[in-house]
């Protein structure tokens, strides 16, 4: 994975579209940011790739477009083939209500993606071994291809009961509707989750067949504008924080879900290991949204199962929440008359009222600009002109509606309200799994991250902020020094006590040689490779499991289990010594490791800090109007520059607010420290 040309990072986000790129003569990022194309995101990208100087190298690329389909539902026409007797198997689920239908008296069970007509039955059976229980009925399948053929479905997904363990019926299922279909798609389960559960792989394998034909499309038009453009072809981050080939994520568009929100965190980790700070939470707000996520030592965490649209996901992701919180969130008046923000957003088109482009509504963009903490030309380094008196007339009419004639405090209220979402978010990601806040620093981003910080600080107790430099495109930036990764598993249920420690070698050494031939294939030579095993295991008689770090090599019953007690104490706060635990998953983590460039250091500057002083506006902040604020320019504040609040710090792509109290300074490498 050599190329003379640095990578170029492109992510896509609801409102702009980022650009981060390695200069190497001058070991700096360089950056630029457009709006976003929600009817083809390919548009916005082409723009970026085209305007920007000289051919690409590699370009990396965290994108919506799967995401957007499964929520959107605005997928593929799916054809679904099961056993028999496992038809129903998408209403039925694991008959368990999760949050939010837990408690709430007006939960609506999300429609399946396939519908019953849809669906179809095999007979067949195996066993949770792998044996045949009963063979495969090709004579019953021949006539279900039939029906297919009259449906004319775009994707044909095949999940049969245990293929996890023997997939030789799902491969032939897929090769026999293939001879009937042609040049449909059919997936089997068995390579998109080859992991027991049987809910929750069918539907991880139902979204990888609802989302393909849209990702596949977007991704061929996309590497074809790459290619114009003399690039080293197209890769695309996954949500398990690793990149893969454009192929792979057309084939597996569920490793795609969280790819921008991944692409942000890897790039969160960056900085902070540049800064020397290992316990981050970082908050990571843009136009429509706040993914927010805990790293611990530098290490984020990765959850094995998650929830998306009201649908379980059984595959590794960085481990992200998120809320509808961002600057074009729009404000409005329920009907018991209480003021409410998000999750509605105005996105790119038409935007919040001050963009000038038909947005009516008022946005947390709106009130931030009515306030002062935005500028005329604060946005994407002044090409974008905000009007103020779009923004104040939004403010007046919601107003009315809210019945409160203070607009200076409705607009205050209307940040006030985004704050508690995503401080509310924070939380739930720390203090409801332990986690004291105030140990950790909260790193900022997106454009909007670090114009609300020091507030969401507030709330929390969080004493320290970390901004990056080019906060707005630290997602993108994070493309650049992420690695390719591929999370293969297997399931291994069995009593730690009683299994052989060789089988587990055994299974581990297997599991690595699938790696390694993975990577060699995306061109790394083995010295680039690491190898990261860990075993999911659980108390006997538990229906859920705990992912412990291992070692491949090494199978000690009892090192094992003292590591998983210990786990489980700083999860759950006690352990059941004495209790027999099992294993029930072996993972293995591969990872082909891109090289990173260095970045410079920014240099000291001795002039006053005067020099960086843009002007001085009246800013709105804690209830009272600050008549002569200071606002900085951040790209002339050097290395030891400080200063106090209140205080805006303007950059190209992003502002931060720094309230009365606060301090801000500049390290070595341009991140804004800021305290309280």
């Amino acid at each position: 994975m050599s190329s003379q040309r640095a990578a170029i990072g492109i992510d896509t986000g609801g409102t702009f579209t980022d650009l981060a790129s390695f200069d190497r003569e001058t070991a700096t990022i360089q950056v630029a940011k457009v709006p976003s194309t929600p009817g083809d995101p390919a548009e916005a990208i082409k723009k970026l790739l085209v305007d920007r100087p000289g051919p690409p190298g590699r370009v990396i690329h965290g994108t919506t477009v799967a995401t957007n389909a499964l929520l959107e539902r605005k997928g593929a026409k799916v054809a679904l083939i099961t056993t028999r007797g496992f038809r129903d198997t998408l209403e039925i689920g694991s008959t368990r209500r999760a949050s939010p239908g837990l408690f709430n008296t007006k939960f609506i069970k999300p429609a399946p993606l396939v519908p019953r007509s849809c669906r179809f039955e095999v007979d067949e059976r195996l066993m949770a071994d792998g044996s045949v229980l009963r063979p495969l009925d090709e004579a019953g399948l021949a006539r279900t291809a039939g029906q297919l053929r009259v449906l004319q479905p775009e994707v044909v997904a095949v999940c049969l009961l245990h293929s996890y363990a023997n997939s030789r019926h799902e491969q032939r299922v897929r090769e026999l509707v293939r001879e009937q279909l042609g040049d449909c798609p059919v997936v089997i389960s068995a390579e998109v989750v080859p992991e027991f559960r049987e809910f929750e792989r069918l539907c991880t394998t139902v979204i990888n067949s609802y989302t393909l034909p849209r990702m596949s499309g977007y991704l061929n038009r996309l590497a074809g504008h790459v290619a114009a453009c003399g690039g080293d072809g197209l890769y695309v981050m996954g949500s398990n924080g690793g990149i893969m080939t454009a192929a792979t994520a057309a084939a597996f568009p569920v490793r795609t879900i969280l790819s921008g929100p991944a692409g942000g965190v890897r790039g969160a980790a960056w900085v902070a290991e540049a800064a020397g700070v290992h316990d981050i939470l970082t908050c990571d707000m843009g136009g429509t949204s706040t993914d927010v996520s805990l790293v611990r030592e530098l290490a984020p965490d990765l959850v094995q199962d998650s929830m998306i649209a009201g649908l379980p996901l059984k595959l590794p992701q960085l481990d992200i929440n998120t809320v509808g919180a961002g600057g074009g969130s729009i404000a409005w008046v329920d009907t018991d008359g209480s003021l409410r923000v998000g999750p509605q957003s105005a996105g790119a088109v038409p935007g919040p009222a001050c963009y000038a482009r038909g947005g009516q509504s008022v946005t947390v963009t709106d009130a931030n600009f009515h306030l002062g903490r935005l500028g005329p030309r604060s946005l994407i380094g002044g090409a974008l002109h905000l009007d103020r008196a779009l923004a104040t007339s939004a403010l007046e009419r919601l107003s009315v509606s809210a019945k409160y004639a203070d607009v200076d405090r409705l607009a205050e209220g209307v940040i006030q309200l985004v704050v508690t979402n995503m401080v509310g978010a924070l939380r739930e990601i720390s203090i409801q799994r332990g986690h004291d806040p105030r140990e950790f620093t909260l790193l900022p981003f997106g454009g909007a991250g670090p114009l609300h910080a020091a507030e969401i600080a507030r709330e929390m107790g969080i004493p320290r902020i970390l901004v990056p430099r080019h906060p707005g495109n630290l997602s993108a930036i994070g493309l650049l020094g992420s690695d390719f990764r591929y999370d293969l598993v297997r399931t291994f249920l069995a009593e730690l006590a009683a299994v052989d420690p060789a089988r587990i070698r055994a299974a581990f050494e297997d599991l690595e040689q699938q790696g390694k031939m993975l990577l060699r294939a995306d061109g790394f030579q083995d010295a680039a490779m690491r190898f990261e095993p860990a075993i999911d295991m659980r108390y006997q008689g538990q229906a859920f499991a705990l992912s412990v770090p291992a070692q491949a090599d090494d199978a000690n019953a009892e090192r094992l289990t003292q590591a998983f007690e210990n786990l489980y104490v700083r999860r759950y706060g006690f352990r059941r010594s004495g209790h027999p635990v099992e294993i029930v998953v072996l993972r293995i983590a591969a990872i082909g490791q891109v090289q990173r460039h260095a970045l410079a250091p920014v240099a000291a500057q001795s002039v006053q800090l005067e020099a960086a002083l843009k002007e001085r506006r009246p800013v709105y902040l804690d209830g009272n109007w600050h008549r002569d604020c200071p606002v900085y320019d951040r790209d002339r504040l050097g290395a030891d520059a400080t200063l106090r609040g209140p205080a805006i710090i303007e950059e190209f792509g992003s502002t931060t607010v720094v309230l009365p109290g606060w301090s801000a300074g500049v390290d070595r490498w341009g991140n804004l420290r800021m305290e309280s």
